[in-house]
């Protein structure tokens, strides 16, 4: 495996590898200094970053190498030349390239002609090291992910798709939440289904906040808005997610009182949560930003020493080929 793209890249024994090593690097985050003495990775952003950005130069760092940040501005993309032409030539610099962007056929892109690991740091699509930080920090929490149960409420987006994956490879049930038109995408939905049956998670989806978090463990929201959405859409979005708002009440009301409160960040107060829950003793959010870090060591880590196997299962897989890729791991 070279490439992350999206959470489902992985096998479910390399996503059990990725946690497992980013534990024991945050314990000891020095330990392979070494690796990148006198290498660069590239950190190519065409959106605005602040815990991808810092997590991924100091896990870089923490590898011996020197972070590269750049954005379309910096580079000759910006004049035109193409994503392909700087994938290969980045190649002949570094060691690895990390890219948070629009277009998840962009990625994809540049993965193709790019002849070191390329990790998908955020796509319009896919989140992949938002819900590796996810997991990682419900097992710090919890110890097991086993008999636990996710809820997602609010709106679709890159966040709640790699989660749903991500989710179904652990074997933690997830129940998701959105407005009808707010949904995640469908074959990602659908995929993710098909790799529960594997795990014995269950991954559902409901228009119904309350049937979503009842019973949860953790209660997940991200932001209803995405960068230069324009006023109409916002103030459309606003009306119909406001039910959907994480509050102190919601909180309470849950038969788990220990329940906890997970947000990816940034994160509007007053709109999809209360001040009250997110700075509440329930938060566990800045535990997940710190996690972040740990978890983009270790991917860095893993696909450069080539410790990855990847997986096959994409959505267009039937379950049975999904299942000859997916050896669900003991806990």
């Amino acid at each position: 495996m070279k490439d992350l793209l999206r959470t489902s890249d992985l096998s479910i024994d390399d996503m059990n590898l990725v946690l497992d090593l980013a534990a024991e690097l945050k314990n000891n985050p020095m330990k392979h200094h070494g690796l990148l003495a006198g290498q660069t990775v590239v950190l190519y952003f065409a959106k605005p970053s602040t815990r991808t950005r810092f997590s991924f130069e100091t896990a870089v760092a923490r590898l011996g190498g020197i972070p590269s940040s750049v954005n379309s501005a910096d580079l000759q993309i910006g004049r035109g030349e193409t994503l392909e032409d700087t994938a290969m030539v980045v190649s002949r610099y570094a060691s690895a390239f990390v890219i948070r962007t629009y277009a998840d056929d962009d990625v994809k892109l540049v993965a193709e002609k790019a002849s070191i690991p390329v990790i998908n740091a955020l796509t319009d699509l896919h989140h992949p090291m938002q819900s590796l930080a996810d997991i990682m920090t419900l097992k710090e929490k919890w110890g097991t992910l086993k008999g636990k149960k996710l809820a997602y409420v609010g709106a679709f987006n890159n966040v709640l798709n790699s989660l749903l994956e991500v989710s179904a490879m652990a074997g933690l049930s997830i129940t998701a939440a959105t407005p009808d038109g707010y949904g995640p995408d469908p074959l990602i939905a659908a995929n993710a289904k098909e790799i529960a049956k594997l795990t014995g998670a269950t991954v559902e989806l409901t228009a119904d906040p309350y049937q979503a978090v009842w019973e949860a463990d953790a209660v997940y929201t991200d932001t209803w808005f995405s960068m230069g959405d324009s006023e109409e859409t916002r103030a459309k979005a606003y009306a119909d997610l406001t039910p959907y708002r994480v509050t102190q009440g919601l909180m309470t009301d849950l038969p788990n009182r220990d329940a906890v409160f997970m947000h990816c960040l940034p994160v509007h107060r007053g709109e999809e949560v209360t001040a009250e829950v997110i700075d509440g003793p329930q938060s566990i959010v800045f535990d997940q930003a710190e996690n972040r870090l740990h978890t983009s060591h270790a991917v860095l880590y893993a696909l450069i020493k080539g410790q990855l196997k990847g997986s096959a299962a994409q959505p267009s897989l039937s379950p049975a080929a999904i299942a000859t890729e997916h050896k669900v791991a003991a806990d």
